[in-house]
């Protein structure tokens, strides 16, 4: 009874592992994501399928093939993306069973030359030699989400760490079950030989929880730092949405004034004092020549953004090159809009300001256009660079800034198009770079 127990706890702890292994590499399909009792339903199935196996004696190659067969259609099923990469995935769970279950075997079979009948469902090392094959699994399940998953952070000492402590871990398990194989078949004494056998087990069990948790230490790092970079784009909106207000309030005073300006010149126009008329027009010209340069297109966050943008731009000596026709009802609210805009603008004007001090006799440029296309809002932002690119194995493109504040403006922007339902094209050719954003006209980003 307790050795059939075993063997269910087994099964259910392996389940366990191909879950995190799958779950942590493949994105589970939208429809899914809202019913997850029909992939708990079918898992639930796949391990009484195993257990059944087990228990009527069905030969292990076999069960290994229906196995693999079960867990394809699992990812396949309930799991998004290339259907060669589910494949590809799907079987490398039993890729890992098969060398985990090599290696359990292998080592005390070489050192010991112990039948290995002793492993098999009911043999008296079953139960010390089934842990060690689930360490095993989890060390090679866990090292690989460390190695491919990203959303797993250790620092570099505690991957090393981490390493050590799970070769180590097997090699100790190993050890004991070896030690165990040696006292049994030289001094015969079962009870010395159980309680190796509970010291190898609480050991593994150990081993285990140490591995789970400092994966989840993993994950949690992951988080927080996502939680952090979250916040850092929060806190550059939100400066970003209260330079949109001041540049509002700047033109409303704008507005004011140039009330008060139109009376003195009436004034002066009805007192026919033409030499003090034109002084004072003069002087209102350079005065505004000084003031920032308001852009109106109808769409306030646009008008901002624009106008602050482009005379930074101008200050800095770059040749620009824009145009601007909105919808009426444009497909972004105001914050979204100036963040989109904010970090295109940032990014660009940091290229130029970088081109200009390697390259001081360059000339730097700026094109930008939005307006509509058929049932979109196109926008397109086009600017010279030092030709200098950062780009992570995947293709994606890095910020050549340095510091911790630095890199998350193109991601903001790709999460910006994503949650808009719309297209992003990131290019760079010949010191060009350009950002190619189109965006469903219909309804709003909240």
């Amino acid at each position: 009874m307790l050795l059939a127990l075993w063997e269910y706890l087994i099964n259910f702890i392996e389940l366990i592992l191909f879950y995190i292994f799958i779950h942590t590499n493949l994105s589970l399909k939208n429809h899914f994501k809202k019913s997850k009792h029909i992939q708990m339903i079918y898992l639930a199935l796949r391990y009484i399928a195993v257990c059944i196996m087990n228990y009527i004696g069905i030969a292990a190659i076999q069960t290994m093939i229906i196995s693999l067969g079960l867990e394809l259609l699992y990812v396949i099923i309930f799991y998004e993306g290339s259907f060669i990469l589910r494949i590809i995935w799907g079987s490398m769970f039993s890729i890992i069973s098969l060398l985990a279950d090599y290696i359990t075997i292998s080592i005390p079979k070489a050192f010991m030359a112990t039948d290995v009948s002793n492993a098999l469902y009911g043999g008296q090392l079953r139960i010390p030699l089934t842990s060690l094959y689930l360490a095993i699994i989890a060390v090679l399940v866990f090292l690989s989400q460390y190695i491919l998953n990203r959303n797993i952070f250790l620092t570099t000492f505690e991957k090393i760490a981490y390493f050590v402590i799970s070769f180590s871990g097997i090699f100790i398990g190993h050890y004991i079950i070896l030690v165990t194989f040696e006292l049994e078949n030289s001094i015969h004494h079962s009870k010395f030989t159980y309680k190796l056998i509970l010291i190898n087990l609480f050991f593994l069990t150990l081993f285990l929880s140490l591995l789970l948790y400092i994966f989840l230490l993993g994950r949690s790092k992951a988080v927080n730092i996502q939680l952090m970079k979250k916040e850092k784009i929060h806190e550059l909106e939100e400066l970003e949405y209260k330079n949109l207000i001041a540049a509002t309030e700047s033109l409303r005073a704008m507005k004011h004034d140039i009330n008060i300006h139109f009376d003195v010149m009436q004034s002066m126009i009805n007192d026919c004092n033409k030499e003090e008329l034109l002084k004072y027009i003069a002087e209102y010209r350079q005065t505004l020549e000084q003031t920032h340069k308001f852009i109106s297109t109808g769409n306030i966050a646009i008008d901002c953004i624009l106008s602050s943008k482009v005379d930074t731009a101008n200050k800095l000596g770059v040749e620009l090159e824009f145009s601007v026709i909105t919808p009426k009802i444009f497909p972004l609210d105001s914050l979204s809009t100036s963040s989109l805009l904010g970090n295109m603008w940032n990014n660009a004007l940091e290229a130029c300001k970088k081109q200009l001090s390697l390259i001081p006799d360059s000339k730097p440029y700026i094109h930008f256009f939005i307006k509509p296309f058929q049932d979109m809002v196109m926008i397109y932002m086009e600017n010279s660079f030092d030709g200098i690119i950062n780009m992570n194995s995947s293709g994606s493109y890095l910020s050549t800034k340095k510091g911790s504040g630095h890199g998350i403006g193109l991601k903001r922007i790709e999460d910006i198009v994503e949650n808009a339902k719309g297209l992003l094209q990131i290019h760079s050719d010949n010191k060009m770079f350009t950002v190619h954003i189109m965006l469903p006209s219909e309804g709003s980003v909240k």
